[in-house]
């Protein structure tokens, strides 16, 4: 299962790739919304949503990679 804690960070993750990745903010951002919606949501025990980790460490890397590129971009101010 998964907790809400780890909900949230997803959900700031999309928001940092959202920044990252300008050409695709409008994807990100839609994706931080759901996360957040998901958060929010109360679960009662065994109820809980089950969402595989694979997403987060996927977002995860990307944020990495996005990261690393730009940290060798002489022109990017971030």
């Amino acid at each position: 299962m998964i907790s809400q804690l780890e909900l949230h960070s997803r959900a700031e993750l999309c928001r940092q790739l959202a920044r990252l990745e300008p050409s695709n903010k409008t994807f990100w951002m839609a994706e931080a919304e759901s996360w957040s919606r998901l958060s929010n949501e109360k679960f009662p025990g065994e109820a809980r949503t089950r969402i595989g980790s694979g997403l987060l460490g996927m977002l995860a890397s990307a944020v990495g990679k996005i990261s690393a590129d730009n940290a060798g971009s002489p022109n990017r101010h971030c």
